[in-house]
């Protein structure tokens, strides 16, 4: 974790710069800022689990800093027979983020994040969420002694609202967030800077405003590497890019000979945008429901293509309804209750297969981002019938326990 072991480069202009301020822009040019380690690949430590068994590959000076809750090191899990038929492949399996403390992969970034603030005596944490980052931001504060201000969506999801505000969080609402692509970087923008001048820790969760933090994620491409070696095609849910930029930035380290494809809901389609050189975001407001998803401008967007591009991989759109039918597939069929965000990857893969895009001999990772408990509106959207009703539970006698047994066993 010695800082002369990586820097922080610009990615326009290539100038160098030493760690230490949280003013990711580029003071020559104005760009973004990427980070950059002396060695080639990671190696991980001996005798640690998780997230920092990556630490040499982490930008932290010191472990005495670590500030964790046992994030990282998530599962992957085998599909079985009926998905792994409809893909068509030699196999296929769930990267299970939604293991990690507060439900997301995005405990892996506010590690590494309020960890930085710690090691340089920052005086919090300010940032922009539709939920799990907030939550993640609002646990790891709450373990540090930190305060968090966080601003989120007018309509995130009641669950996740809950979960920032029971760990402690400082939340505001904000009207046109995430569903609007002005907004959205202008509330960026703003925390951006004043984190930078105030001595705060920015969260915001993509390399473009928080490229340290976001180092957190590229250990998931570090793990695939690691237990599945034979992987050839990552799948991968999009909303502002952060996660398929930092993956990429992984597997280009690791194993370079996956393939990546982003997964993003139409109505939400900004990267398309951006693989034709369009980062300006959407004209108008988003159309997806997909809560996580809904984000009307890829900041991430050059390390979004150069992930997909520099790997051989594509993009997939899907519709609504088909991150609802992957997400009732893997609770029905497999046992993993994802939030639609979290089934994405799945609805595309599926998309693909149907298309003939995956081969026989492939082997299928899918990185299941978030928990199906962060979203109750989408479970009972599973649990509806095709009135949109759904059903009651029976309430039983004491009696009647007998009668129920003798039916069914």
């Amino acid at each position: 974790m010695d800082d002369a072991t990586w820097w922080l480069r610009c990615r326009s202009c290539a100038v160098l710069r030493v760690p230490g301020s949280v003013d990711y822009v580029c003071a020559g040019c104005g760009g973004e800022l990427v980070v950059e380690y002396a060695a080639p690949s990671a190696t991980p430590r001996a005798g640690i689990t998780g997230l920092w068994r990556w630490g040499d590959r982490l930008p932290l000076r010191s472990a005495a800093h670590i500030i964790t809750l046992g994030e990282g090191g998530t599962p992957q899990v085998r599909l079985g027979t009926r998905i792994h038929q409809e893909l068509g492949v030699a196999s296929a399996e769930v990267k299970c983020e939604h293991l990690n403390p507060t439900g997301s992969f995005k405990d892996r970034i506010a590690s590494v994040a309020v960890s930085l603030a710690a090691e340089r005596g920052l005086s919090g944490l300010a940032g922009t969420s539709s939920g799990n980052g907030g939550a993640a931001a609002a646990a790891y504060t709450a373990r540090s002694g930190m305060p968090l201000t966080l601003f989120s969506l007018s309509d995130v999801a009641p669950q996740k609202l809950l979960q920032i505000r029971a760990l402690g969080g400082r939340v505001l609402l904000v009207q046109g967030l995430g569903h609007d692509g002005s907004a959205t970087m202008r509330a960026a923008t703003a925390v951006a800077r004043h984190s930078a001048e105030k001595g705060v820790m920015p969260f915001l969760t993509g390399g473009r405003y928080s490229p340290e933090a976001m180092e957190g994620a590229v250990t998931i491409a570090y793990e695939i590497a690691e237990d599945r070696p034979a992987t050839t095609v990552v799948y991968c849910p999009v909303g502002g890019g952060g996660l398929l930029s930092a993956i990429g930035r992984g597997f280009r380290a690791q194993a370079p000979h996956v393939r990546l494809v982003g997964v993003q809901p139409r109505g939400c389609a900004t990267l398309s945008r951006a693989m034709r050189g369009d980062f300006s975001g959407l004209p108008g407001p988003v159309t997806t429901g997909v809560s996580g998803l809904q984000v009307g401008v890829l900041f991430d967007g050059p390390g979004s293509v150069e992930a997909i591009t520099q790997s051989g991989g594509h993009l997939t759109e899907v519709d609504d309804d088909a991150i609802a039918a992957a997400q009732r597939l893997l609770a029905r069929e497999e046992g993993i209750l994802v939030e639609p965000a979290g089934a994405t990857a799945l609805a595309g893969a599926l998309a693909d297969a149907a298309r003939g895009l995956l081969r026989s001999d492939d082997h299928v990772v899918l990185v299941a981002t978030g928990a199906g408990w962060k979203d109750t509106a989408s479970l009972q959207h599973l649990l509806s019938d095709a009135g949109g009703l759904v059903p009651s539970v029976p309430v039983i006698t004491i009696d009647e326990i007998e009668e129920v047994l003798g039916e069914r066993l």
